[in-house]
């Protein structure tokens, strides 16, 4: 019985570890992709969206396939190994994926990678018969209430379920799902569809088709109506399948496939179911392999184990029918025939060699007590032995006639001598009839051997040519895999290059055109040094007409007398003669502080809503009276020192008491009681209200000034400094310190801002105008 076989539908080049795995287990495998996986007609949207992959909350990839076309993608767009953003999650559905994953580096700790229960091997407490790696099982690990509001990147092949993008669409999540690859169906050769038709076919060997996606089970049922007969995809029907998710399994029922075994998820999980499925034949086939390693010993065993009564009943004694013949053994194959029929159990049948002739004499010797005492009659010579009987017929005549003349055992009473036999004739007789049996038992036995090893070695050839076949259609499938990838690399190249030389070709026009500016450039210096030097003299003129900036204007005369010195040319003299006027000018002009004269209007201006007015209830502060009574006091207090260095005690202290109490009662009276002389009377009549108003327009006048100030409007400045100054006096009290401190700035704002007669640029304009007429 040939080995058991196991039919891989993945798509090719997907399913070589699982391949030497079942190998290694003693099963053939034959490769027969039900799915093609290629590149997506339109990779457009899968660009767009890994361009902005940051901006996903979780990306979702549906199968290894969407991983590897999408990594490669990104690894196209970023120009070297794809770098996967830490901060973005990824969902995967199985342990292919998870694997697929960490060969490309994306793997916890550093990313973070969210799988179905199982999936990472991590889970050890579940039974692997109980695993489940579908969108149901990742959608139960998901952390749904944290992607409401955010958008999420669903990465698959052309069609598939929509289950998991319906369910985050409820959740309140946006899903954007994009297609990195494409599946077809794809083209089986006609060796793989001889192959299929050879495993179909009555007595051969027994075949289990591991349907790993309902797309291929779909295909299957598509190509078998195709390309095969109704008897034969009626037997492909009646195939073992194994399938690892229920809903495979319940799409091949559908599809009227009889035997669906499920298997574990995982190519662990196939690799058991089909080591279960085949252990029956296996066994079946270790047991014919046994039984076939020993037929000469049980051929030769059994004629010395049967009676004697057997060797001499009636049947022996009639002819071998023609369908005995040697051609009969010649016609069936394989180990199934080596059994003889009842009709040819008196011929032995032990292998050749010197054990056969030992066991002919012994043979008749056990025969020969069963036999009758008296000897038959004898064979006249001149008759023909095939005239009377056959040679089966003269062996055992021969045999009992044998076993009649030899002596009996031990305790058994010699028989008659025959009558009638010469002693030379029946040895002779005999030995030629054994000597011919022997012969044809050899011959059958070495026919029969010979073709059941030619059997034995046209099927193992078949196989291996099977398995060789099967290996290359894998290579050609990869092949085929692997060129359309080299063509979409040589087109995408081909793209990169055509970009290349775009841009090749406008960098070159940049270069010319550059190149063109230079000379314009170079042809038009002087016209440029002009430009600049007439630039920073206009800057110089406006700081000077416009701030009275002098340093300012000073600092680009200068500079554009080091440009025009740089040149040395003899046509820049007259203006650098210009230049040097101008700047000697600027450097005679007195320093005028206006920046310090600006700080004190600051002061003065912060300090207006601290000056008192004459009309305030407290006009005198407490800081005034408080020294005159303290000097007072302390009059008293000297003159009562220097008395106690000369009086007593107790007058000291007496004379003391007193001086402090009046000390105190005068200067309280002082302060309830105070005549002074006002010349305006509308000063003591302001409210509140006035004069809050009053500050306020004190305030404004002085900034008036410092505007003033800082824009060399001298008329101006002095008009609103003396307009504050005199409401000042007029309304605030002048005996109070404060005031007295904001008249002092305001006074030496004043002086510090002595009017400069600022010069002009008109010498060096004018020798510029006249080098540019030139």
């Amino acid at each position: 019985m040939p080995r058991p076989t196991v039919v891989v539908t993945r798509p090719a080049g997907q399913s070589r570890q699982l391949t030497e795995a079942l190998q290694a287990a003693g099963l053939d495998v034959l490769s027969f992709p039900l799915l093609a996986i290629g590149p997506a007609a339109d990779d457009g949207p899968l660009r767009a969206a890994l361009a902005r992959l940051p901006e996903f909350a979780l990306v979702v990839f549906v199968s290894p396939n969407a991983i590897a076309y999408a990594l490669d993608a990104l690894a196209l767009a970023q120009g070297g190994a794809a770098a996967w953003p830490e901060s973005v999650p990824v969902a995967v559905v199985g342990p292919a994926s998870v694997a697929a994953l960490a060969e490309r580096g994306i793997a916890a700790p550093r990313h973070r990678v969210i799988s179905p229960a199982g999936a990472d091997g991590a889970a050890a407490d579940i039974d692997p018969a109980e695993a489940r790696f579908d969108s149901e099982a990742l959608w139960a690990q998901l952390d749904v209430p944290s992607l409401a509001g955010r958008e999420v990147l669903i990465v698959r092949g052309n069609g598939g379920r929509d289950w998991l993008g319906d369910k985050l669409r409820e959740a309140g999540a946006t899903v954007l799902a994009v297609e990195a690859y494409r599946r077809t169906m794809p083209v089986p050769g006609s060796m793989q569809w001889q192959a299929v038709r050879d495993g179909l076919k009555p007595g051969a060997a027994p075949q289990a088709w591991l349907l790993t996606s309902s797309e291929a089970v779909r295909n299957l049922d598509q190509l078998a109506r195709d390309n095969l007969s109704p008897a034969e995809d009626a037997a492909l029907r009646e195939v073992q399948c194994i399938a690892p998710h229920a809903r495979i399994a319940e799409q091949a029922a559908a599809l009227g496939f009889t035997r669906v075994l499920l298997a574990a998820p995982g190519d662990e999980g196939l690799r058991a179911a089909c080591l279960r499925w085949a252990e029956p034949y296996r066994s079946q086939l270790q047991a014919t392999a046994q039984a076939a390693s020993q037929p000469v010993s049980q051929s030769a065993s059994q004629p010395a184990s049967q009676p004697a009564s057997e060797l001499a009943s009636p049947a022996v004694s009639q002819p071998v029918p023609p369908s005995m013949s040697p051609s009969v053994f010649q016609s069936e194959p394989g180990p199934t025939a080596a059994p003889v029929p009842a009709a040819a159990s008196t011929a032995p049948a032990p292998a050749p060699g010197p054990a056969t002739h030992r066991q002919a004499p012994s043979l008749a010797a056990s025969a020969a007590p069963a036999s009758p005492p008296a000897a038959p009659p004898p064979i006249p010579p001149t008759e023909s032995p095939q005239s009377t009987s056959t040679k089966v017929d003269r062996v055992t005549q021969q045999q009992t006639s044998t076993a009649s003349s030899s002596s009996p055992p031990a305790g058994m009473p010699p028989g008659p001598a025959p009558a009638g036999a010469s002693p030379g004739e029946r040895p002779a007789s005999r030995g030629r009839g054994a000597l011919a049996w022997l012969l044809l038992a050899i011959f059958v036995l070495v026919a029969g051997g010979a073709f059941w090893w030619l059997q034995q070695r046209v099927d193992r050839l078949t196989e291996e040519l099977a398995r060789r076949q099967q290996n290359n259609d894998a290579l050609v499938q990869e092949s085929r895999v692997l060129t359309r990838e080299a063509q979409t690399t040589v087109k995408e190249m081909q793209a990169k290059v055509g970009a290349l030389e775009a841009q090749v070709g406008e960098t070159r026009d940049k270069q010319a055109t550059l190149e063109q500016v230079y000379q314009d450039l170079m042809r038009n210096r002087d016209d440029w040094e002009i430009a600049e030097i007439q630039q920073l003299l206009t800057n110089a003129g406006q700081q000077l007409q416009l701030t009275g900036n002098v340093q300012v204007a000073l600092s680009a005369l200068q500079s554009a007398d080091v440009r025009l010195a740089r040149s040395d040319k003899p046509e820049y003299n007259q203006l650098r003669r210009a230049i040097a006027r101008d700047i000697g000018r600027l450097k005679a002009m007195p320093d005028t502080d206006l920046t310090g004269a600006a700080i004190k209007l600051d002061e003065a201006i912060n300090q207006i809503d601290a000056l008192p007015l004459l009309s305030s209830e407290r006009m005198l502060e407490r800081s005034e009276g408080t020294p005159r009574g303290t000097a007072a006091a302390s009059q008293p207090g000297a003159a009562s020192a220097v008395a106690a260095g000369n009086g007593d005690g107790t007058g000291n202290r007496v004379t003391q008491w007193f001086a402090g109490v009046w000390g105190t009662v005068r200067d309280e009276l002082m302060r309830v009681i105070r005549v002074r002389r006002v010349d305006d009377t509308e000063a003591l009549l302001l409210t509140g209200d006035q004069g809050w108003f009053l500050r306020e327009n004190v305030k404004l006048r002085l900034l008036n000034a410092r505007l003033a100030l800082l824009s060399r409007n001298e008329q101006v400045f002095r008009n609103d400094l003396a307009a504050a100054h005199g409401m000042i006096e007029r309304y605030f009290d002048t005996k109070s310190r404060r005031v007295q401190a904001v008249q002092t700035l305001l006074k030496q704002a004043q002086a510090g801002a002595v009017a400069v007669q600022l010069p002009t640029m008109s010498d060096s304009l004018g020798a510029l105008r006249s080098l540019k007429k030139e």
